[in-house]
């Protein structure tokens, strides 16, 4: 019997020194920085470089602005997904950008801020340490950073966030109202970070194993259980050590507090986040009485980047076109709230 309590002792000990090695000291030696694979040169390349103070590290991206303006402009800043290699200047986003959001307002009319989170491009500091608080708190300094513009009209600068991002849009909405005018929230969820990993394990099953929704959603809640354990315990890979942080995080306190205008789009096809659930979450949120202020479209035929595909497409994106439903629903609503945004300039 002493012998078994003292093999259980020394199993607990090893668990614990195990996982204090990876929660403290294993970022340290082995979560370097790695390089952006798929980089646009011409995303990276275009506008004037910029640098501000974030909260905690130096933060590095684009300003995308009119040469010469004698009037003040709203401007737009972007916030991309999860992990460390989204990036404004990646291939995913730059097309991204490019179309639903350079091209479809006149040159003149709108000013874009684009900057990589920490520890991604040439910015400082690590992502997979910061929560999706630290994040929004990024974005407000970029906010803080064009209110040092003179030819930034500071009752009108929208936040932008894609996926991940679209949480961090709808935090900032919530918690710095005085920054920011608006959002734009992009396949971002209205349920938390456990619901959304459940979500995206089940679309998988069901797509890749052909297994029903509901087998398929006890198999991912399954796999989510154990994935949220062992991940908090022992995070060897930076996705681990950002999934041991936000993994708690739900969205509703903030969704509650949003009194401006906040665009909510999701993709009919998404396998990461469904829209409906999206929509029951805002729902059961609000009682079935969504404020006027909160706007909902889902975009037909659309998948997680709104590009056109069913729901278990598994080929390269930069095969697939973009939703136009998209381009022109963002369009309609920017120039809805801020009326010198302009017209757009195509939907080719």
């Amino acid at each position: 019997m002493k012998f078994l309590r003292r093999i259980f002792l020394y199993t607990v000990l090893f668990v614990i020194a195990v996982s204090l090695y990876a929660n403290f000291l294993h970022p340290v030696f082995f979560f370097s920085k790695q390089p952006i694979k798929w980089l646009n040169a011409t995303a990276s390349s275009s506008g004037t470089k910029i640098s501000f103070k974030g909260e905690s590290s130096t933060l590095r991206g684009r300003l995308k602005a009119p040469a010469n303006t004698n009037k003040k402009l709203p401007a737009i800043i972007f916030c991309p997904g999860s992990g460390g290699q989204s990036s404004y200047a990646d291939n995913y986003y730059a097309s991204f950008l490019d179309t639903l959001y350079e091209q479809n307002f006149a040159r003149d009319s709108m000013v874009f801020l684009y900057f990589d989170k920490r520890g991604v491009g040439e910015s400082e500091g690590d992502w997979y340490s910061a929560s999706f608080e630290d994040r929004a708190a990024d974005v407000k300094a970029a906010a803080d950073y064009l209110h040092s513009l003179p030819f930034i009209d500071t009752n009108k600068i929208i936040v932008v966030g894609h996926s991940q991002g679209g949480w961090i849009a709808q935090i900032c909405l919530a918690k710095y109202p005085q920054s920011f005018a608006g959002a734009i929230s992009m396949a971002g969820p209205t349920f938390g970070v456990r619901d959304q990993v459940t979500n995206d394990y089940t679309s998988n099953f069901m797509c890749r194993e052909n297994l029903s929704e509901p087998d398929a959603y006890i198999k991912a809640t399954n796999q989510v259980r154990f994935d949220f354990w062992f991940t908090s315990f022992f995070p060897f890979q930076p996705e681990w050590k950002q999934l041991s942080i936000i993994k708690d995080f739900e969205p509703a306190d903030y969704l509650k507090n949003v009194k401006k205008p906040l665009f909510l789009m999701f993709c009919e096809n998404d396998p990461l986040v469904s829209p409906q659930k999206s929509i029951n979450a805002l729902d059961k949120l609000y009682e079935n009485n969504v404020p006027s202020n909160i706007q909902v479209t889902t975009i037909k035929g659309a998948i997680h980047p709104f590009k056109l595909a069913d729901r278990c497409y598994n080929g390269p994106y930069n095969d697939i076109p973009l939703s136009m439903q998209a381009k022109q629903e963002i369009h309609d609503w920017v120039a809805e709230h801020f009326m010198n945004a302009g017209p757009m300039i195509s939907m080719h």
